[in-house]
């Protein structure tokens, strides 16, 4: 009987010890990684943009991401906000595609943001090769700030795959960076966003 109760709570604390808190920094690189936007850069004149609502779309807002590897389970949560991540890479995106950011909310285009999912996972081949994949998807809402008619809506993903022959949650960390940066950057190459923005500038 002793034994066998011995062995349950060795089994417990081995399931325990199976789960994992991971913290995420979300501190992308803007500034060393972001280029102008393709399609931003050709609005002229420039634009006011400021910052407007946020909405977690996410089923469980609770944590940013989880993922398994093996019996260990992962679950990601971020050292600052989402939102604030987010917002951070859309100013630099729009100020170095020659634009403008408001601290305030006072500008032409207001801009909301929805953040719809972000996964991640790690993979261990047989050569003991690991590798990291992750995805980021946000919705934005361009509105114009007297009318709040909505200018454009989209919605913009970015993702990552990295490798190593000794892979680290630090590998992990650094791949939810870079989705974020690439889904900001799609959004600077939206030939969609910037031709609806033009038109805005044009009816002024």
């Amino acid at each position: 009987m002793r034994r066998s109760v011995i062995f349950l709570l060795l089994i417990l604390a081995v399931l325990a010890g199976c789960t994992h808190k991971v913290n995420v920094a979300l501190r992308p690189d803007y500034d060393a990684t972001l280029q102008p936007g393709n399609e931003l850069s050709k609005v002229k004149p420039a634009i006011q943009f400021f910052k407007g609502e946020f909405a977690d779309k996410r089923s469980d807002p609770s944590k940013l991401t989880g993922f398994k590897q093996a019996m260990h389970t992962y679950n990601l949560y971020e050292e600052r906000p989402v939102e604030e991540a987010i917002f951070e890479g859309l100013e630099v995106l729009i100020t170095t595609s020659g634009h403008q950011w408001s601290k305030t909310e006072e500008g032409e285009v207001k801009t909301n943001l929805q953040f719809i999912n972000c996964q991640a996972d790690l993979n261990t081949s047989l050569l003991s090769i690991v590798s990291a994949t992750s995805g980021v998807q946000i919705k934005l809402d361009f509105v114009d700030a007297k009318t709040g008619d909505v200018i454009y809506t989209n919605i913009y993903s970015g993702n990552d795959e990295r490798s190593l022959f000794i892979g680290y949650i630090g590998m992990m960390k650094k791949s939810i960076d870079a989705s974020i940066i690439n889904c900001i950057q799609s959004v600077g190459d939206d030939a969609d966003l910037a031709r609806a923005l033009m038109k805005f500038k044009s009816s002024k």
